[in-house]
This record gives C-alpha cells, structure tokens and sequence, in this order.
C-alpha cells in the first residue's frame, strides 16, 4: 500500500481446463491494483492472456490479448460478507488493445445485488447481472475474457459452465451473458435455513 490508499497485487498464471467438452490451456500474467475503502473500492488492471482452445467435435484455436480494465464498486450493506440488507453493484470497464491483442475488443459487466429483510427470520435477494464484449466476432479473443454461465452460483439446475456457445461437441464462451435471480429465505438457525429460488439466464 502507499499513502493515495492504493494496493498493489501481481499474478502469474499456468492453467489447464476440461469443462464442457472444452479443453483450454491458459497461460497469464499481469497486475491489479485496488483501493482500500471495501465500501467503494476502485481497481485498474492490466493483465496478458495466452490462450488455447480445444473443443471436441471442431477446430482448434489460439489467441492472444493485452486486457486493461477498469473497475467501481459500491457497497451499502449492513455487513460485508453476508449481507442481510442492503444493496451492492459494480461496474467493469475494459478492452484487448489494438496491435497487442490477436484482435481489438471493449468489454464490459454490470452487477447488481439487493437484499430485503420482511422480518427477523425471512429475507427476500435479488441478482442481476449482465455482460458484453464488444466486437464482431468470438474469434480470437481469449476464453477468460468470454462467457459461459450455470451452476450453484449463476444458474442453479444447470451443470458447471454448461451455458454458453455450441462448438462441436463441445460448450465454449459467447460474447454476451445476463444472469438474474429472486431468492426466498426462511432461516432455521444461524447458519441454516430453507430457500425457494428462481434463477435465469444465458450466455450466448
């Protein structure tokens, strides 16, 4: 940390996925830096991505991007970790830089969670959250900085990152995603209760 209230974090990454019939091999490396208000936390990035792609059922491809992002967070609840009323949002602004990238591209993603208590042991949360990238084409932009959704904590009743884009055989991510939730909370104890949900969404 230094004394404008910034922190510094550096990252250097080897990863390789199966998932949905998708194999990826992902190499990354880069920097964020955030403020240290949790409240209304700010971050800037700058992040490169070397990716290769592998889905059953059809070809092969590998990208590249030098990805700088932007990123704003506001935080109105009565605690932090496990709110119970309230609201939060957020507001992610980036892009592939031209010459640096296998092609230019912006993205963005907005978030928007509320929590409502009706009374001391039922509790109405809500989710939405959406997503873009924007450029003509998925073609030469890296898995990570696409979308693909589904899952416990997306869309419940759907396998892990099954949502997205079919390539072959094989789920791969989209351009665009929109995710939203409604969830009815009755607590049986402190650290327990019961749930009715309904969740939507796609990626695409």
């Amino acid at each position: 940390a230094n004394a404008s209230g910034w922190i510094g974090s550096y990252v250097l990454a080897a990863n390789q996925t199966d998932i949905q019939s998708l194999v990826t091999k992902t190499l990354s490396g880069g920097t964020r830096w955030n403020t240290l208000d949790p409240r209304h936390e700010r971050a800037l990035s700058a992040l490169f991505y070397d990716d290769q792609q592998y889905p059953d059922g059809a070809t092969s491809s590998h990208s590249h991007a030098l990805y700088v992002e932007a990123e704003q967070y506001f935080r109105e609840t009565d605690v932090l970790l496990a709110p119970t009323r309230g609201w939060m949002a957020s507001l992610q602004l980036g892009g592939g830089i031209p010459g640096a990238s296998t092609r230019g591209f912006g993205r963005v993603i907005g978030r928007y969670a509320a929590w409502l208590p009706i009374d001391s042991l039922t509790q109405l949360a809500f989710r939405a959250d959406a997503g873009a990238v924007l450029a003509p084409t998925r073609d030469g932009i890296p898995s990570p900085l696409l979308f693909r959704t589904g899952g416990d904590t997306t869309v419940r009743g759907y396998a892990f990152d099954s949502l997205g884009v079919k390539l072959g055989n094989a789920i791969v991510g989209g351009r665009y995603y929109a995710v939203g939730s409604t969830e009815l909370i009755r607590w049986i104890g402190e650290s327990r209760g019961l749930a009715t949900f309904i969740d939507a969404g796609n990626a695409t």
